[in-house]
């Protein structure tokens, strides 16, 4: 059965058509990715499976009781309450049954009678039926792996940063109950950790999903379909962002041989008809101009190929630009922030001619902060900050403060060139994906893309050969990323940015500077060894498989039963996970639903073996703690 079903939906903002006659459904082992340009209405599919806006024309069909939880990109939160507050509002049935079994445990510490023991007893069983004793763990571990140690949690939504709101906003969606969740740019304002956490928490949901996103690792690592939308409709591909691509290109030539072969069927027919009237007028028959009619029925029924439109590119060269000395940036014994507050200190690193830096570092470290360093608005501390000769710096500012909101988009490139001829302007945004009326569109109404692709425009403009970037993919539609770094990878001068789009620092980058250990430092790694091999080297360390010297050894026969107990049950636990697996492959398939006994003995099984997953995962927590204890003895 269908969590979600949207039936023959039409809809539309003004003149402009967005949807025409779109149907899709949702069901229980959905985990679709949704993608199209800027405006091609990602959100909009949103707000209509959660009837937040009506269709003009169309159904759309909930299952009964069924809990949609939705991830917007402008987080509603109360201001006045703090942030334990704002999250356990999304649970309200744990703040009920926690503050009864508080009460029924007071009440029988005061009197110890039949009655009162009950009371306990009963709310104990509601508080462990809602698994309440598990949720304060599940909410730590989401908000700790979203920046929120504990001692934050008693702090005012409002003395939080915009961007720790949409974290705060991500935790609450996480831990409510749900049936099916919606997240829109979940991966915004996500330091890269976050993102790998992210992951892999939705990788091991057990609950279906529809994300958008424009990073495109993060949709090949938690998606099996691709929904684009195209055409006023979803065009669906089985698999993930990468098969996506690769499926579109491959339907995109098919449909083009198609389009072709029924071309040269038609001119084909056109000639014959030609042929047959024409000898039907020089000979007066009528069995030719019968023939003539016959196959201009045949050549009415053939059904016109629609073929997929190869996306025009857009070209963002950089051209050619003034080269800069070799020595673009020299920090020596370096320290920048505040005087209350120092970001990072001894700073010795070197940027030089034609590299591309990308700076890494968690939320709040200073990425930004040292970005404006580099371009001249801050100055350290202490120590030196040599800025190389010859360089021209265009900075790429994530909030486009630099642009004027009194001038349309036309303006804001005449002015830089006032005295180049409308056809250049018009032909400079063209490049852009500024055409016709567009043009003329004022800067204070563009979206978030319109004025990142403006400010790209703006900044190219100006013929560079320093480029300092803050976030240049956000609010950028997945093509116009590629457009990006296409243009990076053959611009001719220097780079230093950042970025928690990992595609995007992985394929621009030569080397990475790291904030780390109240420094910068310098390293060549991937950024799967230096973020996700982190957390595997830890989780080595502490799986226990060495028991650790002491002074007083417990028993080694002991421990070597109990070490034994434990490799069986983590060989007995990849199984399970593995079988689960197959098992949930099998809704990959649409033939299992055709049988609907099948289903029901599908999904049963798949309910046991996460039963069981759960409880032996437990049980192996339980054993390794021991070990540890014993070993420590």
């Amino acid at each position: 059965m269908s969590l979600v079903a949207l039936s023959k939906i039409s809809h539309s903002f003004g003149i402009q058509t967005i949807f025409q006659n779109m149907s899709f459904s949702l069901e229980a082992n959905s985990r679709i990715g949704l993608v199209g340009k800027n405006g091609s209405g990602k959100t909009t599919i949103f707000n209509l499976i959660t009837q937040q806006l009506q269709p003009e024309s169309g159904n759309v069909h909930l299952a009964k009781n069924a809990k949609i939880a939705y991830l917007t990109q402008e987080p509603q939160l109360n201001n006045n309450q703090t942030l334990e507050q704002s999250v356990l509002e999304s649970r309200s049935d744990y703040v009920k049954y926690s503050a009864q079994l508080r009460a029924a445990e007071e009440l029988l510490s005061q009197q110890n009678t039949a009655e009162n023991l009950q009371k306990y007893s009963q709310a104990r069983e509601k508080f462990e039926f809602i698994d309440g004793y598990n949720f304060r763990t599940e909410m730590k571990l989401v908000l700790t792996s979203l920046n929120f140690p504990l001692s934050t949690w008693d702090r005012t939504i409002r003395n939080f940063s915009g961007g720790e709101k949409t974290r705060i906003q991500l935790a609450k969606i996480l831990l409510q109950p749900f049936d099916l969740i919606l997240l829109d740019e979940p991966t915004n304002h996500l330091d890269i950790e976050m993102i790998y956490w992210l992951e892999n928490y939705l990788v091991n949901l057990g609950k279906p999903y529809m994300i958008i996103s424009h990073d495109r690792l993060f949709l090949d690592k938690t998606v099996t379909k691709i929904a684009e939308i195209r055409g006023h409709a979803l065009e669906w591909y089985k698999g993930n962002f990468s098969f996506y691509l690769q499926e579109r290109e491959e339907r995109r030539i098919l449909q083009e041989k198609l389009a072709n072969k029924q071309q040269k069927q038609a001119d084909k027919l056109e000639e014959q008809i030609k042929q047959y009237r024409i000898w039907g007028r020089a000979r007066d028959s009528e069995v030719m101009f019968k023939r003539a009619k016959e196959l201009e029925k045949r050549l009415d029924k053939l059904e016109p190929v629609e073929t997929i439109q190869k996306e025009k590119s857009l070209n963002l060269d950089f051209g050619k630009t003034r080269r800069s000395g070799n020595d673009v940036y020299v920090l020596e014994d370096l320290s920048f922030g505040w005087p209350d507050l120092v970001l990072a200190k001894n700073v010795n690193l070197q940027l030089n001619y034609q590299e591309r830096i990308a700076v890494l570092g968690p939320n709040g470290c200073g990425k930004t902060t040292f970005l404006k360093l580099l371009n001249g608005e801050l100055s350290p501390l202490s120590g030196l900050a040599k800025r190389g000769a010859s360089l021209k710096i265009g900075y790429y500012d994530q909030m486009h403060l630099v642009l004027d909101n009194s001038l349309t988009i036309k303006e804001t490139i005449w002015q830089l060139s006032p005295m180049a001829t409308r056809g250049y302007v018009l032909g400079y945004l063209a490049r852009f994906g500024f055409t016709g009326d567009q043009v003329d569109k004022s800067v204070q109404i563009l979206s978030g893309g319109e004025k990142a692709r403006l400010y790209l425009a703006k900044l190219i403009h100006e013929k560079p050969n320093f480029l300092i970037l803050d976030e240049p993919t956000n609010h950028l539609d997945i093509d116009m990323i590629s457009y990006l770094e296409a243009a990076l990878e053959d611009f001719a001068g220097t780079i230093i940015f950042v970025s928690h789009d990992r595609y995007f620092i992985e394929k621009i980058a030569t080397k990475k500077w790291i904030f780390r250990k109240h420094t910068i430092e310098e390293t060549e790694k991937k950024l799967v060894d230096l973020f996700f091999q982190k957390k595997k080297k830890t989780k080595n360390n502490n799986s226990l498989r060495k028991a650790p010297k002491s002074n007083n050894p417990t028993n080694p026969i002991v421990l070597k039963k109990l070490h034994d107990k434990i490799e069986k049950m983590e060989r007995s636990l990849k199984e399970d996970k593995s079988a689960l697996a197959h098992l949930q492959a099998k809704f990959a398939d649409p033939a299992t639903f055709k049988d609907e006994k099948l289903v029901l003995q599908i999904n049963t099984q798949i309910k046991e073996l996460q039963g069981e997953i759960v409880a032996a995962s437990k049980e192996l927590d339980r054993l390794e703690t021991e070990y540890l204890e014993l070993s420590l003895v």
